[in-house]
């Protein structure tokens, strides 16, 4: 039983010796090095990127169902409503056409839906 306890105890001191030899990866550092690093569409002096509504925390706690019609009927703009359900990977890239849905097992909104 000490055995066990030993190994682990040794398990857990070579990861926190591993971790302490990575350093943190930020944003900022790749730039420094001359990294192109994706920017997110931002506002230019009070206007959008995208074209019209971009965000709905009204429809949060409301069903998936409602939330598309009232997504597509607030802003025409957008063609590509996602729902995503616990544990799914969301797109990495920033489309202003689309929307993510966040719902949970029971296709409640959990998250604010916004255009991204």
């Amino acid at each position: 039983m000490e055995g066990k306890n030993i190994l682990k105890l040794s398990h857990v001191l070579a990861f926190l010796l591993l971790a302490s030899l990575f350093q943190s990866l930020m944003a900022r550092d790749l730039i420094s090095d001359g990294i192109e690093v994706l920017q997110l569409p931002v506002e230019n002096d009070g206007e959008s990127v995208c074209p019209g509504k971009q965000s709905w925390p009204e429809l949060v706690g409301k069903s998936a169902i409602y939330a598309k019609e009232v997504i597509q009927k607030e802003n025409p703009n957008v063609n590509d409503i996602r729902v995503f359900y616990p544990g799914m990977i969301g797109p990495f890239n920033y489309v202003c056409g689309r929307v993510l849905l966040v719902v949970n097992w029971k296709a409640i909104v959990q998250i604010t839906p916004t255009i991204g």
